[in-house]
């Protein structure tokens, strides 16, 4: 679990990182950094000695703390599966919604938002990938990121992939991690 926790650090401080050395601007380029968290009802499933969902939020408190060490970064906070609980043969695949916005230092906010989660729907990844390009507001000077927290597959029937994919085209980048 340690290193896990390690090489997700350090995945986000070389995102954090990389591109602020290559800025062409004099204005200091932001790196926005939106995290799509899974709060789907199979992150109550066990993984090594505890809960998928126990490991992600360990997870997000200890980025959040690292994050809030760094200049020229904000986060947002998009959840998906957390609101409409999943029943056999009935799935909400519009389960998804930006809990925090982007904002400086709102890193109690995203942890605030993650402690309250309780896992409960289903997995509509793609369709939260796609409402997240509007999560961005305009910005010339902005690097944007969505890091993807889950433990699963789409369960809507959609294409993660060709969305991404979209993402890229935007100048979004897209990085899935997966617990589990």
């Amino acid at each position: 679990m340690k290193l896990f926790s390690q090489n997700f650090t350090v995945l986000i401080a070389f995102l954090c990182l990389s591109f602020s050395f290559f800025a062409q601007s004099d204005e200091p380029e932001i790196t926005r950094i939106l995290f799509i968290f899974d709060g789907s009802n199979s992150m109550n499933g066990q993984w090594q000695q505890s809960s998928k969902i126990k490991v992600a939020k360990k997870l997000m408190y200890e980025t959040m703390d690292e994050l809030s060490k760094l200049d020229n970064i904000e986060v947002g906070l998009r959840l998906y599966g957390h609101q409409t609980k999943l029943y056999p043969g009935q799935q909400d695949c519009n389960d998804t919604k930006l809990e925090v916005p982007f904002g400086k230092d709102n890193y109690e906010k995203v942890k605030m938002k993650i402690n309250s989660l309780q896992p409960k729907g289903t997995t509509p990844i793609a369709r939260s990938l796609e409402f997240a390009a509007e999560d961005f507001p305009p910005c010339e000077t902005c690097r944007n990121v969505i890091i993807l927290i889950t433990d699963g597959i789409e369960a809507c029937d959609e294409d993660p992939c060709a969305v991404a994919k979209m993402l890229r085209e935007k100048g979004i980048e897209v990085r899935p991690y997966v617990i589990g």
